[in-house]
């Protein structure tokens, strides 16, 4: 399923001359299944991609790109859940959301998707900032802009999540508005180690649409046949580059292996990850420290030795579900690492 940015842009790249209609939403009151600046696109010949809501709303969602696409216009949806007597939509958050419906087309610059797609593809950050329309406006006259981060005309740690920005109106125009949705690279996690036991760890990661690289130099691990839809690197740490390593945000190390372990810790700990962690007991992690010459201090990331959350089981599955609850953790700042 796609819902990430990337996964959006991704198939929109594949077919950007179709008539596609752009979900967003603009606002929301009180409590909703996706926060402002979320997306979904509508193919007119295929199925929509990314969800706004848990399934309620979808439905009416592409009667109104349809509708937007056939009067080349935007359409802005109001759903209110707040009164929980109306059942018109079955909505179970009790909040009020607008959802713009905006086509994409060559006279709006496709809403700079264009833009977008070739950023994250670079492992660029930005901001893609749409001025809010006003219900039933042209088509045409739609307009978005996409700023690198050193290229923001506000400081970006003003829109670490969505948000609005009033701009100041030109002599004789009227002031407008912009919906600011930061643009980040999905998330980018290293699995040192490809084994059997990492392959759970890979396939719930790429339900998350993360990027997934399985790193390890031996001949019989780390097979393509294993490990579907990630990239494989068949070489050892000391080869990857500079790039490769400045763009992993989460890392497990996990080869089963004191000596192929010990070569990588050097490698990662001087990295701003979001989180590392060490497969294993705590002594084992002791000696593979003591292995590769390092101290738990000698980390800009203290690793996490045992790997994951405690959440009981001992099945490679159970491992990997609670080292990627450890990881959607640390990318969003929650709880403490170990």
């Amino acid at each position: 399923m796609a819902n990430r940015l990337d996964s959006l842009l991704n198939a929109w790249r594949s077919d950007p001359d179709a008539d596609w209609v752009l979900a967003v939403i603009a606002s929301v009151e009180g409590s909703a299944y996706r926060k402002s600046g979320a997306m979904m696109l509508f193919h007119p010949q295929g199925p929509s991609l990314g969800m706004l809501s848990g399934g309620c709303l979808e439905a009416d969602l592409r009667r109104q790109a349809h509708k937007a696409l056939s009067e080349n216009c935007a359409v802005l949806g109001r759903y209110d859940a707040r009164d929980e007597t109306d059942a018109s939509y079955r909505l179970g958050c009790g909040g009020l959301v607008d959802i713009l419906l905006l086509p994409l087309n060559n006279a709006n610059q496709q809403l700079q998707f264009a833009a977008m797609s070739k950023a994250l593809a670079s492992g660029l950050s930005g901001f893609w900032c749409l001025e809010l329309p006003q219900h039933r406006a042209s088509a045409d006259n739609l307009r978005a802009h996409f700023y690198p981060d050193a290229e923001a005309p506000f400081p970006a740690a003003d829109f670490s999540r969505p948000g609005r920005l009033m701009l100041n109106p030109q002599s004789g125009s009227q002031q407008s508005e912009l919906l600011v949705v930061p643009v980040r690279p999905r998330p980018h996690l290293a699995i040192f180690g490809g084994g059997m036991d990492a392959r759970p760890l890979a396939q719930m990661a790429r339900q998350l649409e993360w990027r997934i690289s399985i790193v390890d130099p031996r001949t019989s691990y780390a097979r393509p046949c294993d490990f579907e839809g990630c990239e494989l690197y068949k070489t050892p740490a000391d080869t990857l580059t500079p790039d490769f390593l400045a763009s992993i945000d989460m890392a497990v190390v996990m080869h089963h292996s004191l000596e192929l372990d010990a070569t990588v810790l050097p490698k990662l700990g001087q990295l701003p990850l979001k989180y590392l962690a060490l497969l294993g007991p705590r002594h084992r992690g002791e000696k593979l420290l003591n292995t590769a010459g390092m101290g738990w201090d000698d980390f800009y990331c203290p690793p996490a030795s045992p790997a994951g959350i405690d959440l009981g089981g001992e099945l490679p599955a159970d491992i990997a579900l609670s080292i990627l609850a450890a990881c959607q953790a640390s990318l969003f700042a929650k709880g403490s690492k170990r």
